[in-house]
């Protein structure tokens, strides 16, 4: 009986102490006393952002054709005077990964400024290992999203935003959001 007593209590107690901590991170309380961030608790949950910057280092061809759209400076169009940097409702859709992770502010995570990969193709901690972004399928198991969908899209391109004109999904992939040419050899 003393056998299985010590058993359970070897399996019980790690439970109740994971589920102590999972409920600590959720309250918002480190196990250190600090204050846990939106970026902990999507880590714990799931997949973290990584930002553009790691992106590239594989992508550049992608990187420098988003890097000319109005996608890369859309944070830069928020108006400070009228606190729209600091608006939920403005930054969702000038940032990537506003709330899960990505962007929490100007001074704590600047380097999710801007509609970045990552806000189409989902938090790429996971997936951007080489022999998983190899592999489409494990690619996609770990948090990829691709292709895009128009359901991407009209998170932000809706009737929401103040400047809403209409959303045409099949003009803007005809144009691409980061339209690489076809590399001829010989070329770089």
């Amino acid at each position: 009986m003393m056998k299985a007593t010590a058993k359970s209590l070897l399996v019980f107690v790690p439970f109740i102490l994971l589920m102590f901590g999972v409920g600590l991170l959720c309250a918002g309380e480190a196990a250190n006393g600090t204050t846990a961030t939106v970026k902990d608790i999507a880590k714990a949950a799931g997949h973290a952002y990584v930002g553009v910057a790691k992106c590239k280092m594989c992508h550049m061809l992608y990187f420098k054709a988003w890097a000319a759209t109005p996608h890369a400076t859309v944070f830069d169009r928020l108006k400070p005077a009228n606190k729209e940097d600091k608006n939920p409702k403005c930054i969702k859709c000038h940032t990537t990964g506003f709330g899960t992770g990505g962007y929490e502010g100007a001074k704590t995570a600047p380097d999710f400024k801007g509609v970045q990969c990552e806000a189409c193709h989902g938090a790429g901690a996971d997936y951007m290992k080489i022999p998983i972004m190899k592999d489409p399928a494990k690619a996609k198991a770990a948090g990829l999203v691709y292709p895009v969908s128009e359901s991407v899209c009209v998170k932000c391109h809706n009737k929401e935003s103040p400047n809403f004109k209409g959303f045409d999904y099949a003009k803007y992939v005809a144009k691409g959001v980061h339209k690489v040419e076809k590399k001829t050899p010989g070329t770089k």
